[in-house]
Formats: C-alpha cells, sequence, structure tokens
C-alpha cells in the first residue's frame, strides 16, 4: 500500500483564490518551492477559499528532508537560496499588506511571515568602515577603473569588489588558484529589516593566504584559549550570539 502524502499550507491573509493575481501567486510558489527544496517530491495541490492558502503535498519519504531543511531555515542556518526564498516570501507580504504562516499536516505553525507586522528599524548610513574579505578570485577585469573583482567564500555568493588596474593586476596572477584576504574599505547601509547591505568594497591591498592542511588548522585552533567545552549545547550559544535571543 502506498504510504499516505503530506499536506502543507502556506497561508496568506490577504487576497482570495478569486483574488490573488496570477503572476503574485507564481512568485509566491517559487520562493516556497526554493525554500521546501527536494523539488521532484513536493507538489502544488490547491488553492483553498477564504484568505490565500497554498496547499502543498510532500512525498513521504522525502518529508524528513523537507522538515529538516524547514528548520535550518527557522534558525537562520539554512542554505542560501532557501534563506533568500524565506525573505522573499517574507517582503512580498509586506509589499502586500499582508502577514503569513507555513502550517505541517497537523496544522502546527513550522514558519511565520511577519509581513506588515513586522517592525521597520531605523535606516542608517552609507557610511565607509575598514575591513577585509576573503575568497579565490574568480573574475577580474572590466573596462572601467576601478577594475571589478570577484571574490569566491565557500557557501557564499560571491563578493564583488573593486580595485585599481594595478592591484587588479596582481590579484589576477591568484585567478581560480589561491585564497586572498582583501584589505579596503566597505560602503555599508543598513536597511528597514535592519539587515546591514555592503553596497561597494574597494580593495586598497591583498595577500595570499596560507594554504594549510585541516589537521594543522585544527591543533591550532583547539590550542586557543576558550571555555566552549564548558557549555552543554556550544553550538545553540553560538546561535543565540549570532541571532541574539534577549540573552546577555
Amino acid at each position: 500500500m502506498a504510504r499516505k502524502r503530506r499536506e502543507y499550507e502556506l497561508r496568506i491573509d490577504a487576497y482570495t483564490p478569486d483574488t490573488i493575481p496570477m503572476v503574485r501567486l507564481a512568485e509566491y510558489m517559487a520562493d516556497l518551492a526554493t525554500l521546501l527544496g527536494e523539488h521532484k517530491s513536493v507538489h502544488f495541490l490547491r488553492l483553498m477559499k477564504g484568505s490565500t492558502r497554498l496547499v502543498h503535498v510532500v512525498e513521504y519519504e522525502a518529508e524528513p528532508k523537507v522538515r529538516e531543511r524547514i528548520q535550518q531555515v527557522r534558525n537562520q542556518d539554512g542554505p542560501i537560496e532557501a534563506l533568500r526564498a524565506a525573505r522573499n516570501i517574507d517582503r512580498r507580504l509586506a509589499e502586500d499588506n499582508a502577514s503569513g504562516v507555513l502550517v505541517d499536516p497537523t496544522a502546527a505553525k513550522i514558519i511565520e511571515f511577519p509581513g506588515r507586522k513586522r517592525f521597520a528599524q531605523p535606516k542608517y548610513g552609507p557610511f565607509n568602515q575598514l575591513g577585509t574579505i576573503d575568497g579565490i578570485p574568480i573574475r577580474v577585469g572590466g573596462e572601467a577603473d576601478p577594475v571589478p573583482v570577484h571574490l569566491e567564500e565557500p557557501g557564499q555568493e560571491p563578493h564583488i569588489c573593486h580595485a585599481s588596474r594595478a592591484i587588479a593586476q596582481e590579484i589576477a596572477t591568484h585567478i581560480f588558484s589561491s585564497m586572498i584576504r582583501a584589505e579596503g574599505v566597505g560602503r555599508w547601509h543598513r536597511d528597514g529589516d535592519g539587515k546591514w547591505i555592503r553596497d561597494r568594497f574597494t580593495i586598497h591591498n591583498f595577500k595570499k593566504l596560507k594554504d594549510v592542511p585541516l589537521n594543522e588548522a585544527l591543533i591550532r585552533l583547539r590550542a586557543i584559549p576558550s571555555k566552549l567545552h564548558e557549555l552543554a549545547d556550544p553550538l545553540a550559544e553560538l546561535r543565540n550570539l549570532r541571532h541574539g535571543n534577549g540573552r546577555v
């Protein structure tokens, strides 16, 4: 006997199935599909009446992976594309003067999207700040001066920087091969969501980072004085420091 597929819902307290524009519905569906992952095992089922309720089903075998991905998004530790999709859903909801929630087959709320309820935080900037960016050069060149320089960091989107032609020429000798540390000035601002955004980074200098074997790097890290071993759940404490939970 085939195992039953599990129904999930994205509930949006705006529009109705008769009034939501098709293009907007498609945008929500695309972001939801990216958030959930497992594209071959997640299927659109129907729109339910009332407010917009986008019902989709997850194949039994894929549900543990979908659940894990959702939990990662809740903890802000998920894949880049899933986190971006969740932010897109919340942003679209705010634009539509709506809020939303993703519920599981038991009707439990597993991700809430505040949308219009989100408190708009003060915007700051732009301003300049000294900083560094680590990455492997994957693109150097262009007609402009300063020259665009793209640095790739594992697990991150490429950092798009700029450098003088002289520095860019030196960086080009490390393209696709060496990890470098670019030193320079970033141009930053904070948006209404409280997110810090780097608008530009100008490289003034750089250095090649040493290629240290993993076992040697671990030995060095373990030699750093720390009280992490005294914590019951070090990863939870790191998440608290990163995202905040009201604790000091």
